[in-house]
């Protein structure tokens, strides 16, 4: 799926890409300043299950599936966040509308106190992506959280990238 891929979606279904502070307060599910959708921990402390579809094993040769998975899960595969929002972190990356700049929070916080919803002016080089995915392993990516993010060219496609959408506003 490539950003091109998911803005064409979004064009035909009269809906947009979230900009990526909408997708991070999303994300969070209520949880402000919390690592994860559901909080700080990786695994249920109850249970010791899996709360997110991320490599385990031994990283790149062996998957051991143990969230139940090698590779993308189904969408209500683990429970939603507190906005009923499934599987933000993990299982695939998101794109979301704004270009990618890497210091387009640490200049809105300069400028103007925390950044709320920062859009960067930079060239659409690069796209932004949030959440991580199957292919994230602890030991090396640790990009299965609320706050990270990363990029591509929005003429990439990945296995492991997806999108959502929200409504327009009137």
């Amino acid at each position: 799926m490539t950003w091109n891929d998911a803005q064409a979606y979004c064009a035909w279904a009269g809906r947009r890409l979230p900009t990526e502070a909408e997708w991070e307060r999303a994300s969070r599910g209520g949880l402000e300043g919390a690592r994860y959708p559901w909080g700080d921990e990786l695994l249920d402390l109850l249970d010791g299950d899996w709360r997110v579809n991320i490599w385990q094993g031994s990283f790149p040769g062996h998957d051991t599936g143990e969230d139940g998975w090698h590779g993308t899960a189904p969408v209500r595969t683990y429970q939603p966040n507190g906005y009923g929002l499934w599987q933000t972190v993990g299982n695939v990356w998101e794109w979301c509308a704004d270009p990618f700049d890497p210091r387009a929070y640490a200049k809105r916080a300069r400028a103007q106190g925390p950044a709320r919803n920062p859009r960067s002016q930079v060239s659409p080089v690069l796209r932004v992506l949030r959440g991580g995915s199957y292919l994230c392993h602890d030991s090396y990516c640790n990009r299965y959280r609320n706050a990270a993010r990363s990029s591509n060219t929005p003429g990439s496609s990945m296995g492991n990238a997806g999108f959502r959408t929200v409504a327009r506003q009137a």
